[in-house]
């Protein structure tokens, strides 16, 4: 084989040697990318879900009769007398009070609703719209409640008025309509997150990061 051959076979093998090389490079760099934007993905699905229970609790305890808080007995409504209105008064807002302490959490857990959408796709992020709604919903009832008292109610605003009292936790026992709604917000979040969680636990299990 002359001296020309022997060279022109040397960059070929070179040549494919490089290109060998840049191909698994690349394909090297595109697992990672998967690997990261799996990982990153089940990290804001563990974070997500985990703001949703703590949502859940808070929006749970906003709701419940503050008179129980004291001594665990039924609520003697209507009250009369001054001091008696203005204890009413309070327990209606409660909630309020109870939910601004813990305002944070909700800030917390819609902040991560755009990268939500970004890794899950806009109808998978719907819970947050649900979760905000229920939050409004008490606080916007126990507002309407403290505005309206002492008025005289007939027909549809008395309607709207058990709606209010409804929606702070007054009177609701097992037709709790608004935690169902919470309930189910919470099971529409983990049907998004929680195969991820388990895969990342399987993965561990297994012996790989």
């Amino acid at each position: 084989m002359s001296p020309d051959w022997i060279s022109a076979l040397a960059n070929l093998m070179t040549g494919l040697a490089a290109v060998v090389a840049g191909w698994a490079g690349v394909r090297g760099l595109n697992a990672w990318r998967t690997e990261m934007v799996g990982r990153r993905k089940t990290e804001l699905a563990e974070e997500v879900l985990a703001g949703f229970y703590r949502a859940r609790d808070i929006l749970t305890w906003a709701r419940f009769p503050a008179s129980d808080d004291n001594d665990g007995g039924e609520d003697d409504r209507p009250r009369a007398g001054p001091e008696d209105e203005e204890l009413e008064r309070g327990e209606i807002f409660t909630p309020v009070d109870r939910l601004t302490k813990e305002s944070q959490v909700f800030s917390e857990l819609q902040a991560s609703r755009y990268r939500f959408m970004a890794y899950f796709g806009e109808e998978a992020a719907r819970p947050f719209e649900e979760i905000r709604a229920i939050h409004s919903e008490v606080i916007d009832s126990a507002h309407n409640l403290i505005r309206t008292y002492g008025q005289e109610q007939t027909g549809s605003e008395e309607a709207r008025r058990d709606q209010w009292e409804a929606a702070i936790g007054w009177g609701e026992g097992d037709g709790d309509t608004l935690r169902r709604r919470l309930d189910l917000a919470v099971k529409a979040i983990e049907q998004t997150c929680r195969p991820l969680i388990e895969e990342r636990h399987k993965t561990r299990r297994n012996g790989f990061v």
